[in-house]
Parts: structure tokens; C-alpha cells; sequence
């Protein structure tokens, strides 16, 4: 629990530090808005992940990534420091923040966050994928940064996500001798940090749409809490989603109309989109501030946000070819590049069909049927009752939506529209791509919340915030309960947290090095490096030079 603690404490300053110098220098005219701690810690992150892959390209993310960041938070903070003193200001933190004193059960939510998220986190990390390609990516970043054609070692590997090069920068290996696995449990206390310090449930402006979306943030880290402590990237990317909306919420309900503090939301969902590719939809918010620029005849706003999209989405873009050939990852579509590593398209598609049969229950691929009329009924069918429940509100809420929709674009309260046509747009998507609840479950939430929010009704100030204390404390009740099933845990890993899982793996010969396959199954876990689930690769494998360094191609 310990070195949970004390890489989240390194975790939360680099984030809160860097995240404060850029926004406080970006948007200097705008800090009553901008000069809060979750906008801080948002954009730390984002800096600070896009730095990692940037550094990725030319080294491994390890101690001298850390050490230059070191260097550079010291004399950002030296420089405040300076300015603080010569010109005798008053320094203020959140300068957006008001100053009152918080309620006693927001602090008593806060304390339970904080108790609750530090033993999700303290757990094993045994989430499938994470021993089948997620630990492996990490230490592929650690040792190496990026190498060329490793998705032709395994192919799951070619995901690349954004958030391994952020995972590799705060796994600490090289300073305590094991590679932690804390960054999602930091993000989930943040999120519940925030949703708790602003959340509104009573009162006669409560249970607004970003209230309600906050109760949806508050559930969903509830329901993921046996994944907080492996290194998936879906509790990111679903996380960066719900924020994306909530502070669309609140700014529409101060009746903002600033393009600047939108765009800043599109920037963030850019930057979703490189964590997770199924966060792509959640980008069509970005017509809004658009039309709010060109209505003001802003162009070097235009011009400034699209740099900006574009800087977060650049080392996405060039990892993604370095590692297979292919601008975007499993669509064979985007073929701009003629390399040597690049993987054979047959992988490609074969491991886009598996991700959508996975998705909709599917097992046999002769079964696969394009239609969605062919194979919603069975999949709704294969989904638990509780699951079941859930797709049936969201599909009576897609009628209302749509209602509410034509009417918010009738009424020209486009921030409004934006906000129920993109959660829409983004559980149609959903549907398309990969209707698992694993991948977007949040997204029909997001459509409720959003409905609930926004139509008009008898009573409804005294009936959703009732139906939001109904509906959450008995939820956070029963999973608590389970969230200290097994207290021996606190006992045996009070100091460290528990190490990545290993499965009993082979080495087998590939050019003059050895390469690792699980005996059994597909998991290798962190320690057999580098290893492949894939025994037929290994006979197609080739070496690009003498080491791992030059990276892999297919005969």
C-alpha cells in the first residue's frame, strides 16, 4: 500500500504541476474557468503521456524520462517561487476554485474514496488481457520505447495504446525494483474526487445533467473495481469520456459560450481517442466550438486547436507505423507506408472480425452476420438480466433523445444539441464497432443521464434527486461490503503492491535470440520477455538485425 501511496503522490504532483504551468499559461484570460484542479490534472495528464510516447520514439521510458521531468518540475517551480516573491503576490493554486468550507459528508466521500480505491489498487493484477498483452506493452516501452514491427511478435501488441507510454513512465521499476501498476487506481480516486468535492443532489439546482453523469462516474468505478489494479485501458478511456461530457454539462448550464472552453473538451476527446480507438465518435463535439469560431470569424482559434489536436495525436500516429506498418491499427484501409516490418493484412482483418464476433457473442466465424437485425436478437439475449435491463432503458431513452434533439436545434441551443447528439452518435457507434459492455456500457449511461437531464417534467426537481440517492447509496453500499471481502490482503501487501501474474512459459530460438510462448493458453504476464501467444508466428518470424532493438518482420 505504501509504494501505491507514494507513486501516487508522484503521480498527482507531475500531473497537478505540469498541468497548472501549461493551463495557467495557455489560458491566462480565462482562469476562473480553466484554474481548477481537475482541468489541472487533466491536462498534466495529457502533457505528460504525450511526452512519454514522444520520448518513446528515441529511448526507453524509464529512469532519465523521470529524471528530466524531475528536472524540469523543479525549475518550474523555482520560477513561481521567484515571481512570488519579487513581486510579493499572494499565490493561489486553483485560482478558478472558491474558498468556502466543504460539507461533512463530502469529506466523508472522500475519505472512503480514498480507503476503497487504495485497496482496489492494492490487488493482483489479473484482469485476462493484462497477462495476455497489457503487461507485455508496458515492458516493451520500459526496455525498449518502440520497435518496429512488433506487432508481427503479437499482433495485440500493435493496439498501441496511448496509455502504455503513460503506464511505462509512472511504473517506477527502475527506482523500487518492480514495476508498479497504480495509474489506474490514481485516475479512478481523481474521478471520484470529483465527482464527490462538486456533485449536487438536493438543493434547487441539483441533479442537472453533469450531476446525474457524475452518479454514472461514481457507478462506473464502482463496477470496474476488480480491474483498478491491472493495466487496461478501457477504465481511461471510459473515464476521459464521462469528463468529456460533465464539463460540457456544466459549462452549458453557466450558459458559457466560449469556443476556447469547448475546444479544450475536444482536445481532451482527441486525446481519449488515443488511448482508445473506441472513444473516436465522442469527436464530433468538436463541430460546436467550430461554429462558435467561425460565427466569431476566429480563424487563429480554428487554426490553434487543430495544431494542438494534431501535436496530441502525432507520436499516436507515428507508433502506430513504427509498430505495424498501418497509420491506424487493425484498419488495412489507411495503407500510406511501404516498410519492410509492416504486418501481412490478413492479420488485420482477421483480428478486426475477431474483435466484433467477441463483442457480439459470437464464436464461430461462419456464424458472423453483417446485419444488425441478423444479430442483435442473439446478442441481446447472450447478455445477463442486469445487462439486459440496462440496453432496454437505453433504447427507450433513443426516442426522447432524438425528440430532444430536434428541439434543441429548433430552439438553436446548439451546446445543448451537441451534447445529446454526441451521446448518440457515440452509443450508434458502439453498436457498430464492438457492442461489448466491457467497451462502451458507459455510453448508454451517458444517453440516460443526458435524457433525464434535459427533458422537462411534473415534479422533477424533487423526483431525480431522490431517484439518484435511491439508486447510488445502495449500490456503493453493496459493493463496499465486497471491497473488503479478503482483509488478509491488507496484512500481506501493506507495504508493496502485489507483483504482475506469470504463467509457466518456453523459450524457443527466432535468429540468435529466444523468444517465450505460454506452455498453456494464451497468458504470458510480464516476466516471460518477450514472449508471443501465437506458435504459428513464431515459424514466420524474423529478426531485422542482431537484438530486439531493430525490431521484427514476417517472412
Amino acid at each position: 500500500m505504501l509504494t501505491v501511496l507514494f507513486s501516487w503522490m508522484i503521480i498527482g504532483g507531475a500531473s497537478l504541476l505540469f498541468g497548472k504551468a501549461i493551463t495557467d499559461s495557455v489560458y491566462k484570460d480565462r482562469l476562473e474557468e480553466m484554474g481548477r484542479p481537475d482541468i489541472y490534472i487533466v491536462t498534466g495528464v495529457i502533457f505528460l503521456n504525450v511526452f512519454a510516447q514522444f520520448f518513446s520514439l528515441f529511448y526507453k521510458v524509464a529512469g532519465i524520462a523521470c529524471t528530466i521531468l524531475g528536472l524540469v518540475g523543479i525549475i518550474i517551480a523555482a520560477v513561481w517561487a521567484y515571481r512570488g516573491i519579487r513581486h510579493k503576490k499572494r499565490w493561489t493554486l486553483f485560482p478558478g476554485c472558491e474558498r468556502k468550507r466543504p460539507e461533512l459528508w463530502r469529506i466523508a466521500a472522500l475519505l472512503l474514496a480514498l480507503v476503497f480505491t487504495l485497496l482496489w489498487t492494492t490487488q493482483s493484477p489479473d484482469q485476462y488481457d493484462t497477462g495476455l498483452y497489457h503487461a507485455q506493452a508496458v515492458r516493451w516501452v520500459e526496455d525498449y520505447g518502440v520497435v518496429p514491427g512488433l506487432g508481427n511478435l503479437h499482433m495485440r501488441l500493435a493496439y498501441n495504446s496511448a496509455f502504455m507510454s503513460l503506464q511505462a513512465l509512472f511504473s517506477l521499476g527502475w527506482l523500487l525494483g518492480q514495476s508498479l501498476h497504480t495509474l489506474n487506481g490514481f485516475l479512478c480516486l481523481m474521478a471520484l474526487g470529483y465527482a464527490f468535492s462538486t456533485v449536487r443532489l438536493w438543493g434547487r439546482e441539483s441533479c442537472r445533467v453533469s450531476d446525474l453523469l457524475k452518479c454514472v462516474m461514481v457507478i462506473y468505478v464502482v463496477q470496474k473495481r476488480y480491474d483498478i489494479s491491472s493495466s487496461g485501458t478501457d477504465i481511461l478511456a471510459m473515464l476521459l469520456i464521462l469528463y468529456l461530457f460533465i464539463k460540457w454539462s456544466e459549462y452549458r448550464e453557466r450558459g458559457r459560450e466560449d469556443g476556447v472552453l469547448y475546444g479544450y473538451l475536444c482536445l481532451v476527446s482527441v486525446y481519449a481517442v488515443t488511448v482508445k480507438l473506441s472513444a473516436a465518435s465522442a469527436v464530433v463535439l468538436a463541430l460546436y466550438p467550430l461554429y462558435l469560431f467561425l460565427k466569431n470569424k476566429n480563424l487563429r482559434a480554428v487554426l490553434a486547436h487543430v495544431a494542438a489536436g494534431l501535436l496530441i495525436l502525432l507520436p499516436f500516429l507515428i507508433r502506430n507505423v513504427i509498430i505495424s506498418g498501418y497509420l491506424v491499427y487493425p484498419y488495412g484501409g489507411l495503407d500510406l507506408f511501404q516498410v519492410d516490418w509492416k504486418m501481412d493484412q490478413e492479420v488485420l482483418a482477421r483480428d478486426s472480425l475477431d474483435i466484433k464476433m467477441f463483442a457480439r457473442g459470437i464464436q464461430n466465424s461462419a456464424e458472423y452476420d453483417t446485419s444488425m437485425i441478423g444479430w442483435i436478437p442473439r446478442w441481446f439475449l447472450s447478455q445477463s438480466m442486469g445487462n439486459r435491463v440496462v440496453l432496454a432503458v437505453g433504447a427507450l431513452c433513443i426516442p426522447v433523445a432524438l425528440y430532444l434533439l430536434w428541439k434543441s436545434l429548433r430552439e438553436k441551443r446548439y451546446a445543448q444539441g451537441a451534447l445529446l447528439g454526441a451521446s448518440l452518435v457515440n452509443l450508434i457507434f458502439w453498436l457498430a464497432a464492438a457492442p461489448h459492455i466491457r467497451y462502451g456500457g458507459p455510453y448508454i449511461y451517458v444517453l440516460a443521464a443526458v435524457t433525464l437531464g434535459t427533458v422537462e417534467f411534473a415534479y422533477r426537481d424533487r423526483i431525480l434527486p431522490a431517484a439518484a440517492v435511491i439508486v447510488l447509496l445502495p449500490y456503493l453500499a453493496s459493493y463496499g461490503v465486497k471491497a473488503v471481502e479478503t482483509p488478509e490482503i491488507m496484512a500481506e501487501y501493506s507495504i508493496r503492491q502485489p507483483d504482475y501474474l506469470s504463467w509457466q512459459s518456453t523459450q524457443y530460438p527466432v535468429g540468435n535470440q529466444h523468444i517465450w510462448k505460454p506452455d498453456e493458453g494464451d497468458l504470458s504476464g510480464y516476466f516471460a520477455f518477450p514472449a508471443t501467444p501465437q506458435g504459428n508466428q513464431l515459424k514466420v518470424l524474423e529478426l531485422r538485425g542482431e537484438s530486439f532493438r531493430e525490431g521484427f518482420r514476417h517472412e
